[in-house]
């Protein structure tokens, strides 16, 4: 179970891949075509009880913001229970569904390819995405992989012109001799002894390959005994990017109406800048739902005096689009 990442600067294209269940035709229909057409009933019901946020996560609203930076949206799924098909749509309230010309190409899973508009283009480069899904999905559970392309140096031999050599008085009666037999003098013996060795030169090639993005691992999901000192200190550099280990740390979960997991560090040294942010926004803590991030400006959770302190906390009881009020 793995999801990749791959992008073309040519086309202005983006796709994410994934090796999960995929969809059917039916359920492509289903999933992806609800606000256009089959959940129109229910989504305006919905609407009209003025909870607008607890949408997100139905009638595929959030695939909907696809749109916002893509003209066009193809999705190519593999179930086992049915041939691949490709989903298209280009926000026109139409969308369509064919079997997939290329046959069966994902083996099981989907493909959302994204065909970003001229004012998202920024999206297509590498480093960009590669920012995004450290920022937001670094402690995903399965593995992120975005195709990088790297700059290799590597030595290549110099192919040198051979000089022509004229033919001397003698060489005839060697190419003369029967059965292919040549002669080697001790002069030519001495000649390959003392031939230099070839001369090389460092060229740079740029090599495409899958780059993991998210290696760290999300530690406070394991019980604490299981969980080294040394482990704690790592996890404490990935997320502040001190150099040092930190002065203490409390691992703890928390049950109640929400129940949440958190580890929060004391740093050994005070942040230089402590007081000339102290009525700024706080980024003291991450809150994460279900390992995603959803914010860094946590301000409410901490006094502002405690603002040097770094954490995460995460729940898996709140919605991703989660409200103030709820925090």
């Amino acid at each position: 179970m793995e999801i990749r990442i791959d992008f073309d600067n040519q086309a202005k294209t983006v796709s994410i891949t994934d090796t999960g269940v995929g969809m059917t035709k039916a359920e492509l229909v289903k999933n992806l075509g609800t606000v256009a057409k089959s959940g129109t009933t229910a989504f305006l019901e919905q609407l009209g009880q003025g909870d607008n946020m607890s949408l997100i996560g139905q009638f595929g609203v959030g695939f909907y913001s696809a749109f916002l930076v893509a003209n066009k949206v193809e999705v190519a799924s593999k179930s086992n229970d049915d041939e691949q098909h490709i989903w298209t749509s280009t926000a026109d309230a139409k969308f369509f569904v064919t079997k997939d010309p290329r046959g069966d190409t994902l083996g099981r899973g989907t493909r959302v390819t994204l065909h970003l508009k001229d004012d998202a283009a920024e999206y297509v480069e590498q480093e960009r995405i590669k920012n995004l899904v450290k920022k937001y999905s670094e402690f995903i559970n399965y593995p992120i992989k975005l195709y990088l392309s790297k700059d290799v140096r590597e030595q290549v031999p110099v192919e040198e012109e051979k000089p022509k050599e004229e033919k001397k008085e003698g060489d005839e009666e060697k190419e003369e001799k029967k059965d292919g037999e040549t002669e080697v003098t001790d002069e030519e013996e001495a000649e390959k002894a003392e031939a230099p060795e070839p001369k090389t030169k460092t060229v740079t090639k740029t090599v495409w390959d899958w780059e993991l993005l998210n290696e760290i691992k999300a530690i406070w999901m394991r019980e604490k005994a299981d969980i080294t000192e040394r482990e704690y200190n790592e996890f404490y550099k990935s997320i502040s990017k001190d150099t040092q280990d930190p002065l203490a740390y409390t691992h703890f979960s928390a049950e109640g109406e929400i129940e949440f997991k958190a580890i929060l560090y004391v740093p050994k040294e005070a942040p230089y800048d402590m007081f000339e942010h102290y009525y700024g926004k706080s980024g003291a803590l991450k809150l994460y739902v279900r390992r995603v991030l959803i914010t860094e400006e946590f301000e409410d959770l901490m006094p502002k005096y405690l603002n040097f302190i770094k954490g995460v906390v995460d729940s898996d009881d709140l919605p991703l689009n989660v409200s103030r009020e709820q925090l």
